[in-house]
């Protein structure tokens, strides 16, 4: 009896995990491919959408397009056994035709704040059964905010920053709430333009007007316009205290905009790039 049941047991964990084994996962979004990564199941990822770029080998996969690009033939065609989509970021109507495929779907409604932050998380290692991973994950996160509020007590100055959104000179936008921006919350610093949501173009009397310390900028944003001092160039920012003390600074784009896995490591950066006295020796 014993035998039998030892057998039993060996039979379903060998069930579980050539089943694991055997996902083909498709994700839509940055946010929730870098989890799939970050829960261990990077290697089950056969496709992806356009955004998602971290880690560097997701590129190498074939691509389902972005948006309103993204097509549920594609998708099909590729033999998914799970989908996991950031909501909004996939049509409707093509949601209806793979789940009428029979392809398990997982929907996932992506708030900019660390508590929503924690619950995606958890989500998706429940629909990966990682879920001790996904407490782990996010146990790291919230060691990472410990850490920078400890760093923050020790500081004494409140910044006032503008976040800034940008492709080249042609798009330079103020990213206001419900966007990236929302991470000054979390740093010890204040957003100089309170009465924004979402994204606004960037205005150069209102810049100017508001006048803030520092510049937050995307990593691939102030490369696209040459560094700082492509930085200065933008209408206004040579006139803010920010651009007379060159105090624009960036990160990782996809790291700071995720509010994802690396979320922690994010704030504990800006904590350390807003606060100079930490630097001070």
């Amino acid at each position: 009896m014993k035998r039998f049941t030892k057998y039993i047991l060996f039979s379903i964990t060998l069930f579980y995990s050539t089943a694991h084994a055997q996902q083909r996962i498709i994700t839509a979004g940055s946010a929730l491919t870098e989890t799939v990564c970050a829960l261990g199941d990077c290697d089950k990822i056969i496709a992806s959408d356009r955004t998602s770029l971290y880690p560097a080998s997701i590129q190498q996969l074939p691509s389902i397009g972005y948006r309103t690009g993204i097509n549920a033939e594609g998708i099909i065609s590729l033999k998914p056994t799970l989908i996991i989509a950031e909501k909004d970021y996939v049509d409707d109507a093509v949601l209806q035709q793979l789940a009428a495929s029979g392809i398990k779907l997982v929907i996932v409604d992506r708030k900019l704040n660390v508590n929503e932050t924690k619950k995606f998380i958890l989500q998706i290692a429940i629909a990966l059964n990682r879920e001790a991973e996904g407490k782990k994950l996010i146990a790291k996160i919230e060691s990472e905010l410990a850490e920078a509020n400890a760093m923050l007590k020790k500081t004494t100055s409140s910044p006032k920053v503008i976040s800034i959104y940008n492709r080249g000179t042609a798009t330079v936008s103020v990213a206001g709430k419900n966007t990236f921006g929302d991470i000054l919350a979390y740093v010890g610093a204040t957003s100089a333009v309170n009465d924004i949501e979402g994204y606004k173009p960037l205005n150069t009397e209102a810049l100017i007007t508001a006048n803030p310390d520092y510049l937050l900028m995307l990593s691939t944003g102030l490369e696209s316009i040459g560094g700082i001092d492509g930085a200065l160039k933008v209408p206004g920012i040579a006139q803010t205290t920010a651009g007379k003390k060159k105090q624009i600074i960036a990160i990782e784009s996809l790291k700071l905009t995720n509010f994802g896995p690396r979320f922690g490591e994010a704030v504990k950066e800006l904590v350390v790039l807003l606060h100079p006295e930490l630097r001070a020796k």
